[in-house]
């Protein structure tokens, strides 16, 4: 009876220790000795058990157990605070476990599902109670074996793919069951083959925009794909509409295009964007199948249709659209996602500045090698207007405001020129876009200030009567310091007030027409001269001008007739000089290149004239000689 006691205990003896080794090859540096003395201790009784049941003298063999029992407690008592550590942090995370804010599952592998081994409360609570431990996932949330946007596979496959891998794994995706649903993120971490630790949290309200559903700019943050296409969508007229109309019906219009271009990104595998504002992104990735994807410039059109479509108690928009797709090289200083973002977007700039109808040939712009050129000159532009040396190769050519009547000088436009070392000889046309894109205008317009300031209190000795105006952007307006400076260079100058005018493009006015109505009115209360310069070329009317008196209206060289057999513009130029009889401002007629121009317009009431038939932008020194002088220009 003995033999098969000792026989029976043997055997447990030499089972535990093959249990164990399995846990001895993973076993973290800090307690691996003491496994592996428990292992040899539980191994060296099964020894002497077997020995005992096969009636052999087994005093030798304890005496080896007493030195691997005594050497396992020398160990254990020099491992206490070890041990005790390892205690405290198995415990800490089993509270982090239980008390995390996020789910945890801990589940193994069963065929084609895997089986939930450990689940803490946050899940739970996240899956509404669904999943328990033992649960088959697949099983109790089917839902798990269906594709998930804006994955191509199922969900669970994706969790396969990770444990073959081996490697984390991020995951974002709309889930859609019938109790749980919402935008999810999980972190998969295989811990062995068959082993998978998930820890998962609803970010709906993270990374998604509230009002419309779609993605926020966090998401590209994420890496969900590879984005192969971009386009950058801005809707046309929605502030006019938002400012006019109200926010409410202006949230309807952004919530409506929203659910049309979730459309076309779950056709294309893609995802939709709110940049912003009015500004949205459709990014798709490469194609992965066999079957081609439809040109990017296709799935424009499609997009640019359906918004045209869109009209909500009366109110519509349109929109603008800039395609990018492919590698990017134009942006070398930025992550691939940057360079088709900023691409895409340049492309729209593009859009909107071309736009001349609602088709898709007007509205849309790819990307292309030309975009790429400009694009890499802007760059070029911006780098040497940084530098503060470029002031230096700044100057104000003066182009002369004339009497139609008599020729005699009355006023000058100043116009800023550069003449780079570097570039040559720069356009205004070219380098104030970019300086306004950059935030470098306001450095510019305050030079342009104080010279020409400086210029006036000059001229004035020699004409008291001439008056001297500068272009300032539209974005001054938005700035309350460049207005304190105007004030302070104003005062400085020792210049009568009234005789120094501030010119600004009808489109730069009513682009933000309450906060530009406040600027004007401080420039007014500083007894400046204000203008409105190329006008007829907004999108506003000839009605916005009754919301400001300007002091001067220039109208631009498009509208000013060449002969009077041009009848439609000679009706406009009669009924603007109709207009500025009525409610009292000079007209000044821009691009007189002709004697017959000019008279024409003198019979049109134009008192006032601009252009080469009086003279091309010149020097200060010599307009200072015209004005000594006295000189008329093209008088009649």
């Amino acid at each position: 009876m003995e033999t098969a006691a000792n026989g029976a205990i043997a055997a447990a003896y030499l089972i535990i220790p093959l249990t164990l080794l399995p846990l001895l090859l993973k076993a973290k540096r800090e307690i691996w000795l003491n496994l592996l003395l428990m292992i040899m201790f539980v191994f060296s009784c099964g020894v002497g058990h077997t020995l005992s049941a096969m009636n052999l003298h087994s005093t030798p063999w304890h005496w080896v157990t007493a030195g691997v029992s005594w050497a396992a407690v020398l160990v254990l008592i020099t491992s206490q605070d070890r041990l005790r550590y390892l205690g405290e942090t198995f415990h800490l995370l089993e509270a982090t476990w239980e008390q995390a804010l996020t789910g945890k599952l801990l589940c193994e592998r069963s065929g084609d599902d895997l089986r939930i081994i450990k689940i803490n409360p946050a899940a739970r609570a996240i899956t509404k109670d669904l999943l328990k431990s033992g649960d088959r996932l697949c099983e109790t949330m089917p839902i798990h074996r269906q594709q998930v946007y804006p994955y191509d596979i199922p969900l669970i496959n994706l969790y396969f793919e990770a444990l073959k891998s081996g490697e984390s794994r991020r995951l974002e995706y709309q889930y859609k069951g019938d109790e749980v649903s919402g935008w999810y993120m999980n972190l998969v971490t295989p811990l062995s083959p068959e082993l998978l630790y998930m820890t998962f949290s609803e970010v709906s309200g993270v990374i998604h925009d509230p009002l419309t559903g779609l993605y926020n700019r966090r998401v590209l943050e994420m890496d969900l794909e590879t984005w192969d296409v971009c386009l950058f969508i801005d809707l046309d007229r929605f502030k006019l509409i938002n400012d006019q109309r109200g926010h409410l019906l202006g949230d309807q219009l952004l919530v409506a295009v929203a659910t049309g271009l979730q459309e076309h990104a779950q056709a294309h595998s893609g995802v939709a964007v709110r940049n912003g504002g009015d500004e949205f992104l459709l990014l798709l990735p490469a194609p992965k199948s066999e079957l081609p994807r439809p040109d990017p410039a296709t799935i424009a059109a499609s997009v640019l249709k359906d918004i045209l479509a869109i009209e909500i108690e009366g109110a519509s928009v349109g929109a603008s659209i800039g395609i990018a797709s492919g590698t990017i090289d134009a942006f070398e200083e930025d992550t691939p996602i940057n360079r088709l973002l900023q691409a895409a977007e340049t492309a729209l700039r593009e859009a909107k500045r071309n736009r001349r109808s609602n088709s898709p040939q007007h509205r849309i712009q790819v990307w292309n090698r030309d975009l790429a050129r400009r694009r890499l000159r802007q760059i070029t532009l911006e780098a040497y207007l940084e530098q503060r040396s470029s002031e230096a190769e700044f100057w104000l050519a003066y182009q002369p405001i004339c009497s139609m009547q008599t020729g005699a000088i009355v006023g000058a436009e100043a116009l800023i020129r550069w003449n780079s070392a570097r570039l040559g000889r720069v356009s205004p046309s070219e380098f104030i876009p970019v300086a306004e894109a950059t935030g470098l205008v306001h450095r510019i317009s305050d030079w342009v200030l104080c010279h020409a300031l400086e210029q006036l209190a000059q001229w004035q000795d020699i004409a008291p009567q001439f008056t001297l105006s500068i272009n300032i952007s539209p974005l001054e307006l938005e700035d309350d310091d460049f207005l304190d400076r105007i004030m302070q260079r104003v005062a400085g100058a020792g210049i009568a007030s009234n005789h120094f005018g501030i010119e600004i493009t009808e489109r730069g006015i009513y682009s933000n027409l309450e906060r530009y109505l406040q600027s004007l009115q401080s420039l007014r209360d500083m007894s400046l001269r204000l203008k409105v310069d190329d006008f007829g070329t907004g999108q506003s009317g000839l009605a916005q001008l009754l919301q400001f008196r300007f002091d001067e209206v220039k109208v631009d060289r498009y509208f000013i007739p060449t002969n009077a057999q041009n009848l439609e513009k000679v009706a406009i130029c009669r009924a603007i000089a109709n207009l500025s009889e009525g409610i009292n401002f000079d007209l000044v007629a821009e691009g007189i290149e002709q004697a017959s121009q000019r008279d024409l317009m003198l019979g049109l009431n134009y008192n006032y004239g601009q252009g080469y038939l009086f003279s091309r932008p010149i020097t200060a020194p010599d307009l200072t000689t015209l004005l000594r002088e006295g000189t008329c220009l093209a008088p009649r």
